[in-house]
């Protein structure tokens, strides 16, 4: 079991999760301890771990450490589909700790709950302020909450809401009556400069299955795991188009993401100082990151070097500067040898096993591997088509991709072996790619 880089919390056992659950907070070295042993539950999924997340959650104790673990409990419950659960979740909507309130209506969704009781229970929270309405209403509207439909719509007509409020109401009131009104205010959403708004505006749209809209989430600046959840989820084998765009064209522009196939509003609200620019590729605000990217694109390998070289090693540590530099190292020519070779190795070290095989920047990586260094490409190949070693199909998407582009000669016909054995990889996007290569 590969480590998460972001999982500072020493490894536990299940046994010593058990351990430390049963006693007493004065017997721990550190009240934390409980969530820690919470959290490595996740990794332990079965019927006694079921029951020692069960008696967590059912405690009446309401110190904050034990609350911050009942709201993980909840959560890792859910994630292992525990349905026996659904009783004690739906009492956890009683919770005055509005976190635990939250996690029991976003889990009572995760596990298929429709229950009367718990629509009430969720009805009666959204008036409260202090709620996280935005969940609540996306509870409603999974758990068949249709004759909450009024409530839900006074959120939708109340222009002080906010869009993210605003949004899950258009998505509730779609899967609880068919009905699609205000939909264009998505659309306006996606537009909106706080990329939470944006964000929220893809994930509404996806909740309202408004497969017109996927061609412009796919030119929304949010980050790339937000446009592929969409075409994963809106784009269904019926279609072979939408709105003239074409599901392979659209894969491809989605993995490439090219900062100007996008549509970024505002450019001059960065600051085009070139030190900020580069400051910028780690913006947690992916539309800031997309201009910052758009901008240096245009300028000289050799200044870009200059300006960036400084701050390497703190984005090397970066994930979202990493996604960046990807696309910035294989869009640019003109790198010198001594520049090749560290982008090399920091392409490498983003291919490595030392990061989660889910990585936003790993189908980058494999573009830029293909791109400027192809004999590294060829060895990883093998790998990289394998679905047990590489299980994010965005990676594997990536690689036949990168094939289709820069491999050429006797490379491609090695290639075209390879590519016969993914032909029947189990996700449709990779399985469409491979076969229209083959074609």
């Amino acid at each position: 079991m590969n480590k998460n880089p972001f999982d500072n919390l020493p490894i536990l056992s299940r046994e010593e999760s058990f351990e430390i659950l049963s006693k007493p907070i004065e017997e721990l070295n550190l009240p934390s301890d409980y969530y820690k042993a919470v959290f490595h539950l996740f990794k332990y999924p079965g019927s006694e771990t079921e029951k020692v997340l069960l008696d967590l959650i059912k405690s009446n104790k309401n110190e904050q450490y034990i609350l911050i673990s009942k709201r993980k409990a909840i959560e890792i419950l859910a994630r292992h589909g525990c349905r026996k659960a659904i009783p004690e979740i739906i009492n956890c909507l009683k919770s005055k700790d509005k976190y635990i309130v939250e996690n029991a209506a976003w889990a009572l969704q995760e596990l298929g709950c429709h229950d009367a009781i718990a629509i009430n229970l969720i009805s009666s929270l959204l008036k409260d302020p202090d709620q996280n309405r935005r969940v609540l209403i996306q509870a409603l509207g999974n758990l068949g909450g249709a004759s909450e439909l009024s409530l839900i719509r006074d959120f939708l007509d109340n222009k002080s809401s906010s869009p993210g409020i605003r949004g899950a109401a258009i998505a509730a009131i779609k899967k609880l009556s068919g009905n699609l009104e205000h939909i264009d205010l998505l659309q306006n959403f996606l537009g909106l400069p706080n990329q939470n708004d944006r964000q929220c505006a893809v994930n509404d749209i996806i909740d309202a299955g408004d497969i017109n809209l996927l061609p412009i989430v796919l030119k929304t600046p949010v980050a790339p795991s937000f446009r592929m959840r969409a075409m994963n989820i809106l784009w269904t084998d019926e279609f072979s188009k939408i709105n003239k765009l074409e599901l392979l064209f659209a894969l491809d522009s989605l993995i490439l993401d090219d900062p100007n196939d996008l549509v970024l509003n505002d450019e001059d609200q960065v600051n085009q100082n070139d030190n900020l620019l580069v400051n910028c590729l780690s913006n947690t605000d992916f539309r800031r990151a997309y201009i910052a990217l758009k901008i240096l694109l245009l300028k000289d390998p050799a200044y870009i070097w200059q300006i960036l070289s400084p701050q390497l090693d703190q984005m090397k540590r970066d994930y979202g500067a990493l996604y960046f530099l990807m696309i910035l190292f294989r869009s640019i020519q003109g790198w010198k040898k001594n520049q090749l070779n560290l982008i090399k190795e920091i392409t490498l070290s983003c291919l490595s096993s030392d990061w989660p095989d889910y990585m936003k920047f790993k189908p980058a990586a494999i573009l830029t591997l293909a791109k400027l260094f192809p004999p590294i490409f060829l060895e990883y190949i093998p790998d990289l088509l394998n679905e047990k070693r590489t299980p994010f199909w965005a990676t594997r998407y990536a690689s036949l991709l990168s094939m289709e582009l820069f491999l050429t000669g006797a490379e491609s016909g090695f290639s075209f072996n390879m590519i016969q054995e993914i032909k029947e990889d189990s996700h449709r996007f990779v399985r469409k790619k491979a076969r229209k290569l083959l074609d």
